[in-house]
């Protein structure tokens, strides 16, 4: 299976001489039956058709689902757009990878997880969906160490010797002639429950998904354990019964990779036919979610009390007598130690400062919808006048105030200025740095 990665927003197309050099780099061009596969794929249903927008008949563009879509014949790695460039450099996408992964650990509800060094090697060159089978590989070898956990599970059967509780209607029915048999019913002490069944289920479909040699022998190994475990036959309700109390604690992280692998739960899963599929992540979701969890993380740097999301309150700018509209939903409200509030926005654009060298400044291709949605917060809440919105870091992307060319009065009639700076966010620095997951103190000053 050929693999190739892009980045979202990224071409891939089938003409080896396409009418715009900068659209395909390398091996990001297919063969015509590979771009057909593709596109058969896609056009599925209204789901797969937003993987990719059509640029022309020969060429698809990406969109900002980040992960991993894979055909017959071919996986396609989307990587998000953290570098200009998407580069052939396996240090570069390793990078985005390793960046991608820390984002999504608090969408999944998985950051605890973390990749023992003695495995670093093992899953560098790996694409985004093998990282995650590793992940799930590791957690289930920590808990066949500690042991599989057994119940007791109920069971009938027709036994040559009395065992249990006698079922008489059943007994009189299949031993009328048979008098030394005993139809009864009797608990047995099994591996066979809904959390193994569960584990179980994974490690089959992984085994079928996965492309990697390492994690396939892991698997197949890891899959002779559960030889007395029956497969799920209903992932639902098999979920809906797990219980993780009583000792059962190590089990939980790896079910939360079950339910991720098995029940789409936090992305979008895509499955076609013959083992066609896609496993994708909204990256504006995967961008706020983690925000939300670094801001959390970094109340003591920053003085902050409490972080309401999406402003927390039941609060409206619109009402028609007892009825209320247009519900305000800042992404982080911040409420500050001191008693003061400030308006925080996350937003997965490349913002990008042009010069105006006639004027002697510079604009941002930020939207009117969003310059708007800010300005209604910052009348609304009695919050710092300035609201902060970040946004990822690129090699463009500077910090800038823009102020709104407004007359605003604060309660005392002083005039004040409304702005919103933008604040780059360096992922990178922010995972890899010394505060792992923290903001730097002084962010929020001007």
């Amino acid at each position: 299976m050929r693999e190739i990665t892009i980045s979202e927003y990224g071409y891939i197309g089938w003409d080896n001489e396409p009418t715009d050099k900068d659209k395909f780099v390398g091996n990001r061009t297919l063969t015509e039956d590979e771009f057909i596969e593709l596109e058969n794929f896609i056009k599925q249903d209204e789901k797969t058709y937003n993987i990719f927008t059509r640029v022309n008949p020969k060429c698809l563009k990406a969109t900002s689902l980040v992960g991993i879509v894979q055909t017959k014949t071919l996986s396609i790695e989307i990587l998000p757009k953290i570098y200009n460039n998407i580069t052939d450099c396996d240090a570069v996408k390793n990078d985005c990878r390793n960046i991608f992964t820390e984002m999504l650990k608090p969408l999944l509800d998985i950051n605890e997880v973390q990749i023992s060094k003695a495995d670093l090697s093992s899953i560098k060159n790996k694409n985004i969906y093998e990282m995650f089978i590793s992940m799930f590989i590791e957690h289930l070898e920590k808990l066949i160490h500690r042991g599989l956990k057994s119940e007791y599970v109920s069971k009938e059967d027709n036994q040559f010797f009395l065992k249990g509780k006698l079922k008489f209607k059943e007994h009189i029915k299949q031993n009328y002639i048979h008098k030394e048999r005993f139809y009864v019913e009797f608990d047995e002490y099994l591996q066979d429950r809904v959390e193994n069944r569960l584990l179980k289920s994974t490690i089959q479909l992984l085994l079928k998904k996965t492309n990697d040699y390492e994690n396939k022998r892991a698997l197949r190994q890891q899959l002779f354990i559960f030889d007395e475990v029956q497969l799920s036959t209903n992932y639902d309700i098999d979920i809906s019964k797990i219980n993780t109390h009583r000792g059962m604690e190590y089990y939980e992280m790896p079910l939360k990779f079950a339910k991720v692998f098995l029940k789409d739960q936090s992305f979008s899963s895509l499955r076609g036919k013959d083992n066609v599929f896609a496993l994708l992540f909204p990256m504006e979701t995967v961008f706020e979610k983690y925000m939300e969890f670094v801001l959390n993380n970094s109340k003591d740097n920053l003085g902050i009390d409490t972080v309401l999301v999406n402003g927390g309150k039941n609060e409206y700018l619109l009402s028609n007598g007892d009825c209320q509209m247009a519900r305000l939903q800042p992404d982080y409200l911040l409420e500050m130690k001191d008693g003061t509030e400030i308006v925080t926005d996350a937003k997965w654009k490349v913002l990008e400062a042009k010069e105006n060298e006639t004027k002697g400044c510079s604009t941002v291709n930020i939207s009117s919808g969003d310059v708007y949605q800010i300005f209604s917060y910052l009348h609304f809440y009695k919050a710092k006048n300035i609201a902060y919105l970040f946004v990822p870091k690129t090699e463009d992307t500077q910090k800038v105030v823009l102020t709104y060319k407004t007359d605003n009065y604060s309660e005392d009639g002083v005039k004040i200025d409304l702005k919103i700076q933008i604040l780059p966010i360096d992922l990178n620095d922010l995972i890899n740095g010394e505060q792992k997951h923290k903001l730097n103190k002084g962010i929020f000053d001007e």
